[in-house]
């Protein structure tokens, strides 16, 4: 498997370390690897597959077939789904003088406007029993200077 991995770093044009970054693993490791002192985990696998989904699974593994699946997934995306579909139609509606608001930002405010007055009334008796069993005991002022004054209340 070390020899498949090498002609993957080859056809790629990676180098080790680069491939180590891209895969988020440590450097050493994939040297060991690469030098046969350590064989592939199931991790690395993993790793590869996701970070390269053209590469062929049964090709790193057993060395059977191509290097490269024949139709990658990006070859299967339709020309319906494009990047900026949705901000033309927004553009168009902001040109057109629709107000442009989403129902996911009302669903939102709808719930944040709901939990406010409760999240309120609970800080508001929280505050009020804390004051009561808190007194103030040191005040420390900090210049720019870094030095410091330390008022405490009633040892004046």
């Amino acid at each position: 498997m070390k020899d498949r991995l090498q002609r993957f770093l080859d056809l790629e044009q990676l180098t080790p370390a680069r491939l180590a970054d891209i895969l988020g693993i440590q450097r050493s490791g994939l040297s060991h690897i690469l030098s046969g002192r350590n064989k592939p985990g199931f991790d690395l696998i993993q790793k590869l597959l996701t970070k390269f989904p053209s590469l062929n699974a049964d090709w790193l593994i057993t060395g059977k077939g191509k290097v490269y699946k024949e139709s990658s997934p990006s070859q299967d995306v339709t020309a319906s789904t494009t990047l900026f579909g949705n901000i033309e139609k927004k553009d168009e509606d902001v040109i057109s003088g629709k107000p442009v608001i989403s129902t996911e930002s009302k669903e939102i405010n709808g719930t944040l406007e709901a939990s406010q007055p409760y999240e309120n009334s609970i800080n508001e008796s929280i505050n009020r029993s804390d004051q009561e069993k808190r007194s103030l005991r040191k005040i420390i002022m900090i210049y720019s200077d870094h030095s410091f004054v330390e008022y405490i209340p009633g040892k004046e």
